[in-house]
């Protein structure tokens, strides 16, 4: 069974999806300018970038409302989200940011594919 608008989540898909937003929280704490880790340019500007719509992606999945479960609403809403935000950064209005990057589009972008790719291939149900 491949998750889609028809299936939901498999049962061991929740704690697996709220493991992996739990980190991708905690990562928060690590990141900014006292980072001091390897590759700071791409931590601090564009590591979160992709995980926040990796994360949001597959939360959504595991959702009880059926209209989340397809793969393509859910990819546009998380892209939606990403560019409206970065949006308003470029015209001033801070909003989860205040600094506007446009390869922050593409690090959205290769979050939710990244998702949907952890999603068809690892998260799958293999009994079925």
């Amino acid at each position: 069974m491949h998750l889609n608008k028809e299936s939901p989540a498999p049962r061991y898909w929740k704690p697996v999806v709220v493991a992996i937003c739990l980190a991708v929280g905690g990562i928060h704490f690590v990141t900014g300018p006292q980072y001091g880790g390897p590759l700071p340019g791409f931590v601090n500007g564009y590591l979160i970038d992709i995980l926040l719509p990796f994360a949001m992606y597959l939360l959504l999945g595991v959702q009880k409302i059926t209209l989340l479960h397809g793969r393509l609403l859910r990819a546009l809403l998380v892209l939606g989200v990403g560019v409206l935000t970065e949006t308003l950064q470029y015209f001033g209005v801070p909003i989860f940011g205040r600094t506007f990057d446009p390869l922050d589009f593409a690090m959205f972008a290769i979050g939710v594919l990244a998702a949907n790719l952890l999603e068809r291939v690892i998260l799958s149900d293999p009994l079925s």
